[in-house]
């Protein structure tokens, strides 16, 4: 598309970190789409973890306004800390615009080991649960997973509110299973997540963009997260982003101060996500449509994806 057809309209606003309820996310993915294109979003990607949603790039349009959506996948990945001696999960966004599309067979050994784990590790946080007086059963938790196909965290966190543990969601993460909790658990204790730097260059050998996910989720001091985009830069090679315009941070002047300057000391994208889950949470309101522009403009300057312009 364009640059002339951009601002039709208004649109200018990008989202590529979006959940739909193949995952953890509580829309559907024609509702994703509706909903972003009445707020009048120029470009989406749902990004639902570890599988696709869609897998190819198509557009919507009305009254002379475009809404692209393009293929993409959270990726969990496992991260050594060397400060630490142990690893962590660490995700890693993959957006796939180019016409061919993704095909998921090229993630087959990617995901395959997931499953069998990720019921190890909610069994985990359930027997810790339990030993706080807080009794979640695997039943309970497997009933919200039929409902969606997915089981994880986000999970838990729902029957946690169910059964008044906690008032939100967020709350539950937070006091209990999330990253900032005192009683977080590692999944990679767990499940055999492929490597920071194997994933990320699997992203771009199938025409891909990698893009650093959410880089304050992970517990991590300000060293520590340096090291990790570091890392993620190595494996990138010139051709990766970072969430800098994460919509939690937006509000965090120390935060976006902090990811400006490890964006401009590795050469990496801006991307925009709201990270968005639930129907009452907002579609990303920092950064705009020009930042997927210059990621286009590198895929095809590094013979990423095909240039047709």
């Amino acid at each position: 598309m364009k640059n002339n057809n951009v601002l039709i309209q208004g649109r200018n606003r990008m989202d590529a970190h979006l959940h739909s309820i193949l995952s953890d996310g509580e829309n559907t993915l024609a509702e994703i789409i509706e909903l972003a294109f009445k707020e009048g979003m120029r470009m989406i990607s749902v990004t639902d973890h570890n599988l696709f949603a869609i897998t190819k790039r198509f557009e919507i349009s009305a009254d002379g306004s475009y809404l692209e959506v393009i293929p993409g996948c959270e990726f969990s990945t496992t991260y050594y800390v060397p400060t630490r001696g142990e690893t962590t999960e660490v995700h890693v966004i993959g957006l796939f615009p180019d016409s061919a599309g993704v095909n998921p067979e090229d993630f087959v050994d990617i995901f395959s080991e997931i499953s069998e784990g990720k019921l190890n590790y909610i069994k985990a946080i359930l027997d810790k649960l339990e030993t706080l007086d807080i009794h979640v059963s695997m039943e309970e938790v497997l009933e919200v997973q039929r409902k969606t196909g997915h089981i994880g965290r986000h999970q838990i966190s729902d029957v946690l509110v169910q059964k008044g543990y906690a008032n939100t969601v967020d709350e539950a993460m937070d006091l209990y299973v999330g990253n900032y909790s005192p009683y977080y658990i590692s999944a990679t204790k767990f499940i055999n997540y492929a490597a920071l730097d194997v994933v990320t260059r699997r992203i771009k050998e199938c025409h891909g963009f990698p893009i650093l996910c959410h880089p304050f989720g992970y517990s991590l001091d300000l060293v520590e997260i340096s090291n990790l985009i570091n890392e993620f830069n190595n494996a990138a090679e010139g051709v990766g982003g970072i969430e800098l315009y994460y919509e939690k941070y937006n509000g965090d002047s120390e935060k976006l101060k902090f990811l400006h300057e490890q964006q401009d000391k590795y050469g990496l994208l801006a991307s925009v996500a709201s990270d968005r889950h639930r129907m009452d949470q907002p579609f990303a309101t920092g950064g705009d449509y020009s930042c997927y522009q210059e990621m286009l403009r590198v895929m095809k300057e590094k013979e990423i994806i095909e240039n047709k312009d």
